[in-house]
């Protein structure tokens, strides 16, 4: 692999700058119902999106545990599932969408 230029690596920076600068122009809100309706909505996307992966990744684990491992895979997968869980619920919630 070759290092980039700095000219290249200049060119990449204003580029993403442009598109930083796009999404967020697109999503700016136009008075305060708006940015409030929107950070609701972040919140409740949050929150479901949270709660959605704290039930499934533990249920998954132990379907997938059970059928390679028996009982022993069973509580294994559960309690894997459950930790992978917890932490995906946690960064749902903190980061949102």
């Amino acid at each position: 692999m070759t290092e980039k230029t700095p000219e290249e690596l200049e060119a990449e920076r204003k580029e993403a700058l442009e598109q930083i600068n796009q999404i967020l122009d697109t999503t700016r809100p136009k008075n305060l119902q708006q940015g409030v309706s929107s950070g609701l909505s972040n919140i409740v996307s949050g929150a479901v999106g949270a709660v959605g992966v704290a039930i499934l990744l533990p249920t998954v684990g132990m379907a997938v545990g059970a059928k390679k491992g028996g009982l022993f895979g069973m509580i294994f997968g559960l309690t894997g599932g459950a930790v992978v869980g917890a932490l995906g619920a946690a960064a749902l919630a903190i980061g949102g969408k």
